[in-house]
C-alpha cells in the first residue's frame, strides 16, 4: 500500500512537471513566433513604404530637372537661387505647376515672380 501510495505520487509529480514544462515550452514557443512574425512583417511593411517613398522622391526629382530643363532651353541659364528654390519645393501639385509655367512664362522674371507668389501663400513644400 505504501509503495502503490509513492508510485502515484511520482506519477502525479511526474505529470504535474510534465504539464509546467509543456506550458513554458509553449510560452515560449508563443513568444518566438509571435517576435519571429513580427520581425517579418515589420520588415515589409517598410520595404513598402520604402519603395513608395522612393517613387514619389523619383517623381519629384523628374519633375524638378523637368522645370529647370524647361527654363534653360527657353531663357538659357538658370540662376543658382532659382535652381535651390525649385529643388526644395517637395509638392507634386505645385511642381506640376511649375512645370507648365516653365513652359508658359515669357521670362524668367515672370516665372521667379510665379514662383514668389506661391511662396507667399505658403507653398513653399
Amino acid at each position: 500500500m505504501i509503495a502503490q501510495y509513492i508510485k502515484e505520487k511520482g506519477m502525479q509529480e511526474g505529470i504535474q512537471q510534465g504539464i509546467q514544462q509543456g506550458i513554458q515550452q509553449g510560452i515560449q514557443q508563443g513568444i518566438q513566433q509571435g517576435v519571429q512574425q513580427g520581425i517579418r512583417q515589420g520588415v515589409q511593411q517598410g520595404i513598402r513604404q520604402g519603395v513608395q517613398q522612393g517613387i514619389q522622391q523619383g517623381v519629384q526629382q523628374g519633375i524638378q530637372q523637368a522645370v529647370l530643363m524647361n527654363l534653360e532651353i527657353k531663357f538659357g541659364s538658370v540662376p543658382g537661387d532659382l535652381r535651390e528654390k525649385i529643388g526644395a519645393i517637395k509638392d507634386l501639385a505645385r511642381l506640376k505647376s511649375l512645370q507648365k509655367h516653365s513652359i508658359l512664362s515669357s521670362s524668367l522674371r515672370e516665372f521667379g515672380s510665379i514662383l514668389e507668389k506661391g511662396e507667399e501663400n505658403g507653398r513653399i513644400s
